[in-house]
């Protein structure tokens, strides 16, 4: 869990915008200052997945090593940690909004907005179609959110929103210039498809709003695509009972398979399966409720 954490966010590559001062972080957890083994790592780690878990990767590599100069070593430990799973080809969701305490109810409503429409974004085409702008967006909005929990540098606050939202309306509005954006070098391989992600509340399987919106996406890509294979699978934290966790895990897929449902795909086209504490999203030990972790993913085949 992100507990009483201060970071600060600096992008790098020509779309990704601005570079922002540093605040110094607090150790915890008997984290010990200096050490940056995280950060070691991820400098040894070539990027792999898609050019939006590679784009991702670059950018937190940036800002841990920036987070590693300031002497931020707490910063450091949990930005290139992100960076090691984007670098393994895995996606770490935006911040959540309760992990962070924003005083102004203004602002913490106008987040809240925002990130609706990230997450929306983020569980459909976008990453697949503007890695590039869809890392961006990502990150900003990061940005945005852990200056405004700061609260004192207005200035960045400001920049952080903007770029996030220029980074939105670029994937929504294209310019003519940029029907393709520059991506990492290809694999050798197609990478295949990014997975649809919905995010559950402790030991919950009611889907939020935003998760419909996500399965919305996806049923309206099954219908418009040549789908041959659907597959949802549940997760949880490690906080309970592997027991409890793998069944758990089966009732959030049954709960997206039923939603899809109800958004017009067939039932027997859609195979569930629940893999519990298996597959972390954020490694964490055993016990840790850590919303990152409780969620299901719809994958679709394509011919």
């Amino acid at each position: 869990m992100k507990t009483n954490m201060k970071v600060r966010v600096l992008f790098a590559a020509p779309f990704l915008l601005g570079g922002l001062a540093a605040c110094n972080g607090t150790p915890a957890n008997g984290y010990i200052p200096g050490s940056v083994y995280q950060l070691e790592q991820l400098n040894k780690t070539p990027a792999t997945g898609s050019p939006f878990t590679q784009a991702l990767a670059t950018n937190y590599r940036v800002f841990a090593q920036d987070e590693k100069d300031e002497y931020d070593w707490f910063g450091q430990k949990i930005f290139a940690t992100k960076g090691l799973l984007a670098a393994a080809g895995k996606a770490p969701p935006p911040e959540e909004l309760g992990e962070w305490k924003v005083s102004d109810p203004v602002a913490a409503n106008d987040l809240k907005m925002a990130r609706s429409r990230l997450v929306t974004m983020l569980g459909g085409s976008a990453p697949s179609q503007y890695p590039v702008w869809s890392a961006a967006a990502q990150t900003n909005f990061d940005c945005w959110l852990h200056e405004q929990y700061e609260g004192w540098e207005f200035d960045k606050i400001a920049l952080c929103r903007k770029d996030f939202m220029k980074a939105m309306d670029n994937i929504n509005a294209p310019p003519k210039a940029a029907q393709a954006q520059p991506a990492p070098a290809p694999a050798k391989a197609s990478p295949p498809p990014v997975p649809y992600l919905v995010f559950f509340d402790f030991d919950k399987t009611e889907l939020l709003p935003e998760a419909r919106q996500i399965i919305a996406n996806a049923a309206k890509a099954i219908g418009e695509g040549k789908v041959i294979r659907i597959r949802v699978v549940g997760y949880t934290d490690t906080s309970g009972s592997n027991d409890y966790n793998n069944r758990l895990s089966m009732r959030r897929a049954d709960a997206v398979k039923q939603e899809l449902v109800r958004d017009g795909i067939a039932a027997n086209s859609i195979g569930v399966d629940g893999k519990g504490e298996g597959d972390l999203l954020m490694q964490t030990p055993d016990g840790v409720r850590e919303p990152q972790n409780r969620r299901a993913s719809i994958e679709l085949i394509k011919q």
